[in-house]
């Protein structure tokens, strides 16, 4: 009987292991999908590069996700961003403390804009469900460091 459960458990162990299927690159459509997954409205395709959209959560927050590291629209790479109209509030110190802060991001400004960005590497494989955590919390985080910048 003993050979019968160690059948079994290694049958149980290949199914779990096929459910955690990695994903090695992304396509737009994948990328909308993650989108629409969560919720979010796609508002437009391509502003920033061929393989990129612009999609806003039901709060009303606008970000864009776009494939990077590309080969016939197999991208290895995303990065998601959201931007803000920089004001004199944004000084290159407050920047430097929501780096330091927030190290699951990154802040930048860019002549008149502030934004935050996440970028996720596919290279040697990560879960869609993996992905679909890595949106999550940057969209999490993209509220505080706004608030940083502009909060009362």
């Amino acid at each position: 009987m003993k050979p019968v459960y160690a059948i079994a458990a290694m049958l149980a162990f290949a199914g779990a292991a096929s459910a955690q299927a990695t994903v090695q690159s992304v396509s737009l459509d994948d990328l909308e999908r993650f989108a629409t997954d969560a919720g979010h409205e796609v508002v437009a395709f391509g502003e920033t590069t061929e393989n990129s959209l612009r999609a806003e959560t039901p709060n009303g927050l606008t970000y864009y996700m776009e494939g990077t590291a590309c080969d016939e629209g197999a991208c290895r790479g995303i990065i998601m961003s959201s931007r803000f109209e920089a004001t004199d509030a944004v000084t290159l110190d407050k920047v430097n403390k929501a780096n330091l802060e927030r190290a699951a991001v990154s802040v930048w400004r860019l002549q008149d804009s502030v934004g935050v960005s996440r970028y996720v590497i596919l290279d040697g494989g990560m879960s869609e469900a993996n992905i679909r955590i890595n949106l999550d919390n940057f969209l999490a985080i993209v509220p505080g460091v706004a608030d940083d910048f502009f909060g009362q």
